[in-house]
């Protein structure tokens, strides 16, 4: 087992990942959704020389206009700060339990929630296309690939198993992108990876800070050897529906507040 010195239950936050949103807020997440759809296309029509306006994009387009909710999560937000708190040894402002999230009632929390907020539309922009990416893929019947989403999606995730190992070889936990049989975006989640373990038989242990079931080490058991991605999460959702794979995500640091 290969681990980091990350910790959930002291470089994670406590509060769970359960949020309102106030208009503003529900305003960025869904412009930045609208952008992430715009950057999918730009960077599929590259790889498959322009056939996505046909089969793909009339897919994802209806997953937008319904896909974002008024409560949901700060999921990518909360990930990339845990990492940018632990990278620069500043003391996190984890909360007193799952229910002290940040509000606007007070500087400190207006400044936390803040950097989450932001925190989570950079991630959106950074990462959302690639996500919406694959599931056109893992939805759409794609005459121009040469075998249905799953294996691919499978394939795919084998390549980012050996990306996110090599992140942890070095000392440092990467926010993950899991991708489910869901067809709405937000029922997708992130989390941030501290640790594996690779018995090389064609399985694996993600060890996982989930913010979604905070103070715990999660994990996620990956089965490559079958024609789709095998996996078990101790932190699932049926939202999400079974895991069909996952990806590192780009991550940029960011110097996080000082928040007593």
């Amino acid at each position: 087992m290969t681990v980091t010195k990350f910790r959930p239950q002291t470089d994670g936050f406590a509060f769970v990942n359960a949020w309102t949103f106030d208009p503003p807020e529900q305003e960025q997440l869904q412009k930045a959704l609208h952008n992430a759809l715009s950057g999918a296309k730009t960077s599929v029509m590259g790889s498959f020389v322009g056939q996505t306006t046909k089969h793909l994009f009339p897919t994802l387009r209806p997953w937008i206009v319904r896909a974002l909710p008024p409560t949901y999560g700060l999921c990518g937000g909360m990930a990339a700060t845990a990492l940018d708190y632990y990278r620069t040894q500043m003391v996190v402002p984890r909360g007193h339990d799952v229910r002290d999230l940040p509000t606007y009632d007070t500087s400190e929390g207006a400044m936390l929630r803040g950097f989450l907020v932001r925190r989570q539309l950079e991630s959106m922009a950074l990462n959302f296309p690639k996500l919406l990416l694959w599931m056109g893929i893992l939805h759409s019947d794609l005459p121009f690939i040469d075998t249905d989403g799953p294996p691919w999606l499978l394939r795919h995730s084998m390549l980012e198993w050996f990306d996110l190992k090599t992140h942890i070889d070095k000392g440092s936990p990467w926010p993950l992108m899991l991708v489910g049989a869901t067809m709405n975006p937000f029922h997708n989640h992130q989390v941030l990876a501290y640790g594996y373990d690779d018995p090389g038989d064609g399985t694996g242990t993600i060890y996982i800070y989930d913010m979604n079931g905070p103070d715990v080490e999660h994990t996620i058991t990956l089965d490559f050897r079958h024609g789709l991605l095998q996996a078990e999460e101790s932190c699932s959702s049926t939202d999400r529906g079974s895991l069909r794979g996952f990806f590192c995500n780009v991550y940029v640091p960011r110097e996080p507040p000082v928040v007593g």
